[in-house]
């Protein structure tokens, strides 16, 4: 799904699938635009390159917006695979957009990769605003860092005293968790936990982190992740009162649920 200054762009098909942008119905400013890509399929990457080349011709500068960057989980090569994320990095390099903005990276990788880019800390934005909704000053509140690496991306981010990070062993042949233990102590039994991570598909992991905080006392567990798939649906976290809400984005999520609150990026 592409947009253009907040207006999404209208893309026809002829029977045999090709593209048909009419340019008359495009939102286009005298200045800088901007185009916003919330994935769905590679057919989006098509449709950006049209569009992308179309201003350039008109002579119109553009800025790029990302809230998931796609292909982040590919971010090195591993046996066969194609090192994807590389790829698309430099086509969009090559479009020579005057900025491009990333909402909470998967990878650090493509941050490396991309020019004049600006990456938006969106999980910590809302971590910091969870915050001070949950402190009531009568329960502690601790934030908590499903893995290590998510300890060191957010502890350099938001300035916070109460931590417990959570240590996972993982299968590699089958991914499953084998093991997972919560390091750190909380001061009294009853505490309040905010999960602060970039990602959530079906929530393994956050489920299993929120059984171990359980099990030390927490009376209320919040999630908070920018970008959320719509496989949540078929994990635990909406279907048991483990996790109280989740705190996320419309970044890829398409779905709506009680248990989800989602601020609009799209």
């Amino acid at each position: 799904m592409i947009f253009l200054n907040d207006k999404e762009i209208e893309v026809k098909k002829f029977p045999n699938g090709e593209s048909l942008i009419n340019s008359q119905e495009l939102n286009i400013k005298e200045w800088v635009n901007t185009i916003k890509l919330k994935f769905e399929s590679d057919n989006d990457i098509t449709h950006l390159i049209f569009l992308k080349d179309h201003l350039d011709e008109l002579n119109i500068k553009c800025n790029l917006i990302i809230p998931y960057m796609p292909y982040s989980r590919m971010d090195r090569t591993e046996g066969f695979t194609v090192f994807t994320l590389k790829h698309l990095c430099r086509l969009i390099n090559n479009l020579n957009f005057e900025e491009v903005s990333i909402y909470e990276p998967h990878s650090d990788v493509c941050v490396a990769l991309l020019d004049r880019v600006k990456v938006i800390n969106m999980s910590a934005i809302l971590a910091k605003d969870l915050l001070e909704k949950v402190d009531d000053k009568k329960d502690s509140v601790y934030l908590v860092y499903p893995d290590a690496g998510a300890a060191k991306r957010y502890g350099k981010q938001i300035e916070y005293e109460k931590i417990l990070t959570a240590n996972k062993e993982r299968d590699f042949k089958t991914g499953s968790i084998n093991k997972l233990e919560i390091n750190g102590t909380v001061e009294s039994k009853n505490f309040k936990a905010i999960i602060v991570d970039d990602l959530c598909s079906k929530g393994g992991t956050f489920i299993l982190t929120a059984k171990k905080l359980k099990e030390m006392g927490a009376t209320e567990i919040y999630l908070v992740v920018t970008h959320c798939e719509d496989t949540i649906f078929d994990g635990e976290i909406l279907k048991t009162d483990l996790i109280t809400k989740v705190f996320t984005t419309n970044s890829i999520l398409s779905k709506e649920h009680e248990k989800l609150e989602i601020s609009s990026i799209v």
